[in-house]
């Protein structure tokens, strides 16, 4: 059947994007061959470029799939009625720990989802924008939120925000130099606190408590 084809497609490329990126993570983009995910994979070479063109595109098929776990988390605290900050905070602490412990794949994932918004002439431009439409996704909800809950000005463009602070995220791992998950989040709030700068109602701040990391 039709479905069962699609299900075993999803699978084997869920399969390789995983066994690619436990290769990565433990040897890095560059000394990790195409013959070393097809074998990791269980799939030929052939077929591992039937599912993805590219190395940064099995990488970035594995964090979008972490980051629509995050989401889907997100979601269901938020309609659980948890507070907005509670989930941002939970929500920024697993991306700065996934920022720090895998800080030598962040400059591939940032270069390809901030490219994605560069100029159409740049080396793959659409490598990174479903990575980077992913991210955005994760960010909004909360946004939505605290404009429901009067924190954010009516006015407010929650997706254009997004995007913003999700920039903002990439561009402070890519700049490097932390030396933990709560250097990360110390820089991350200064960086928010400009983009929040009157976006907020008067009053209102979303501030970015430590995190142990082990919490």
């Amino acid at each position: 059947m039709k479905v069962d084809r699609e299900e075993q497609d999803q699978a084997r490329r869920d399969r390789i994007a995983r066994a690619a990126f436990e290769l990565f993570a433990r040897s890095g983009l560059e000394a990790t061959s195409a013959h070393d995910i097809a074998r990791a994979a269980y799939v030929s070479r052939t077929n591992l470029y039937r599912y993805f063109p590219s190395k940064i595109h099995m990488l970035l098929a594995h964090f979008e799939k972490a980051v629509q776990l995050s989401r889907e988390d997100a979601l269901q605290r938020l309609n659980a009625g948890a507070h907005p900050q509670q989930v941002w905070e939970n929500v920024t602490a697993r991306m700065a720990d996934l920022g720090v412990r895998y800080r030598h794949l962040v400059g591939a994932v940032g270069q390809a989802v901030l490219g994605a918004r560069g100029p159409a002439d740049a080396p793959d431009p659409h490598a990174g924008l479903k990575t980077a439409v992913t991210l955005a996704a994760l960010v909004e909800p909360v946004l939505v939120a605290m404009r429901h809950q009067g924190h954010l000005r009516p006015g407010v463009d929650t997706t254009m925000l997004s995007a913003l602070l999700v920039d903002a995220c990439l561009l402070a791992l890519l700049h490097g130099g932390h030396r933990d998950q709560r250097e990360v989040l110390r820089d991350w709030q200064d960086r928010f606190s400009l983009l929040l700068h009157g976006a907020l109602v008067p009053g209102h701040t979303l501030p970015l408590r430590d995190h142990d990391p082990n919490s």
